[in-house]
């Protein structure tokens, strides 16, 4: 299943081994790992965030280009907000994050993280929970895992359902009100179809970003290629057959 995953760390240290050690369940087809990211509160309060490619940008100089694909797209009616180490707390100590318009998803996140410690975020594909558990769990301090289809994508269209529906209700009722009622029913269906049209755009982005990542999942595990036991690669043949099968449906729902 396609999953986010929030290991909590008391350092940064553990933090990147926890990195290093989903990088190498990726090389060994384990599990498919996507964008990856690491935010850490010092112990003044500020946090600092790098990409799995080591880039920082320290506390006042993220910017959009740092946080980019399915991750940075978690916010707003797409998103999901999720807390750490005992759930959300009120405000935000993300503030560039916040600022920069970057991802509401890692706002929140960093709003949780105790000062000196650390948070691996990470977009995989996994077809069990051993190998991480496994590997992560004695290095973490707290471990969580969120299906996106459950989490981000179901809700989104559920809500496009929604928003459709409430639509056709504000055109019904054009239609009956009297000349003082009109203005106000013109309003509300302007509005419904601006949220429409923005969770529409949205859906697109993140249709293009999941595409990307599936093909690029794909490539990297070709199902002919043979692992060393039958079982992993029964696991990795399955993993690889339901990547394709979802970028397909996506492919349709252009």
């Amino acid at each position: 299943m396609e999953k986010m995953i929030q290991a909590l760390f008391n350092t940064e240290v553990e933090a990147f081994k926890g990195l290093k050690a989903l990088q190498e369940l990726n090389l060994t087809h384990d599990i498919s790992v996507g964008e990856t990211y690491i935010l850490t509160r010092d112990e003044d309060g500020k946090v600092n965030i790098r990409s799995a490619k080591n880039e920082s940008a320290g506390n006042g100089a993220l910017t959009g280009g740092v946080i980019g694909g399915l991750i940075g797209l978690l916010a707003g009616p797409l998103g999901f907000i999720v807390g750490l180490a005992g759930g959300i707390i009120a405000g935000s100590a993300g503030e560039t994050l916040k600022a920069e318009g970057v991802s509401d998803y890692l706002d929140q996140i960093s709003t949780n993280i105790p000062d000196g410690k650390s948070v691996l975020i990470a977009h995989v594909w996994e077809s069990w929970e051993t190998p991480v558990d496994a590997l992560l769990g004695p290095l973490s301090v707290e471990l969580k895992r969120f299906n996106l289809d459950e989490k981000v994508f179901v809700p989104a269209k559920t809500e496009l359902d929604k928003l459709q529906s409430d639509i056709e209700v504000a055109e019904a009722k054009l239609k009956e009100v009297g000349e003082s009622e009109k203005a106000d029913w013109e309003n509300t269906l302007a509005n419904l179809k601006a949220k429409r049209a923005a969770l529409e755009d949205k859906l697109k982005t993140h249709h293009a970003h999941q595409e990307k990542q599936y093909e690029e999942w794909i490539s990297q595990s070709p199902a002919e290629q043979q692992v060393e036991d039958a079982e992993k690669q029964a696991r990795l043949e399955n993993r690889i057959k339901k990547q394709k099968t979802r970028l397909d449906e996506l492919k349709k729902d252009k």
